[in-house]
């Protein structure tokens, strides 16, 4: 995470730690983070140059209804200082320091296609159960792999794609 996301990241998990909401809030930027990258025209308007300030604020009023209001004050000093196009990276901060705050650990998934929200919970939880302690995956897609996943947490890899076991086949034939 770069710098300027990282110093936005810790000023709302400051804010929210002294208002003891913090799992609450975690849960409404992972919404809003969901909600950005599904309509990501909607950075881009918040980062527009032909948008004055004023006219930024009250899109962020209208469509942020309902959100947190230090959350929402929160998205528009970061769209008024002229960084919302971090604001993908400023959520993924947060929610990472809320996760440390919590003791949960963050590892990638690595397949083929797009894990479902189903798939992506019980190997949440298989992987808790080996580790653990709570695991918290994000799923990335990599085609290389032919089939099956790989999860990496910290300095532990699962392999158990295909792409693995064509290699061990391969190491074991040329013995």
């Amino acid at each position: 995470m770069n710098e300027i996301a990282s110093r936005y990241a810790t000023a709302l998990y400051s804010l929210k730690l002294d208002s003891n909401n913090l799992l609450e809030s975690q849960e409404e930027v992972r919404e809003l983070k969901k909600i950005f990258i599904e309509n990501p025209d909607f950075i881009v308007i918040l980062s527009s140059s032909y948008k004055s300030s004023e006219e930024k604020i009250k899109i962020i009023d209208k469509t942020l209804v309902g959100v947190d209001d230090e959350i929402k004050s929160w998205i528009k000093i970061i769209t008024q200082n002229h960084r919302a196009t971090y604001l993908i990276d400023i959520f993924d901060g947060f929610i990472s320091l809320v996760n440390e705050y919590r003791g949960v650990k963050e590892g990638l998934v690595y397949s083929t296609e797009k894990l479902s929200e189903n798939q992506l919970a019980k190997l949440n939880q298989k992987i808790s159960e080996v580790e653990n302690i709570p695991v918290e995956l994000k799923n990335i897609i990599d085609p290389s792999l032919i089939g099956g996943v790989k999860v990496v947490i910290n300095d532990h890899i699962y392999d158990g794609s295909i792409k693995h076991h064509i290699e061990d086949m391969k190491v074991s034939l040329l013995k």
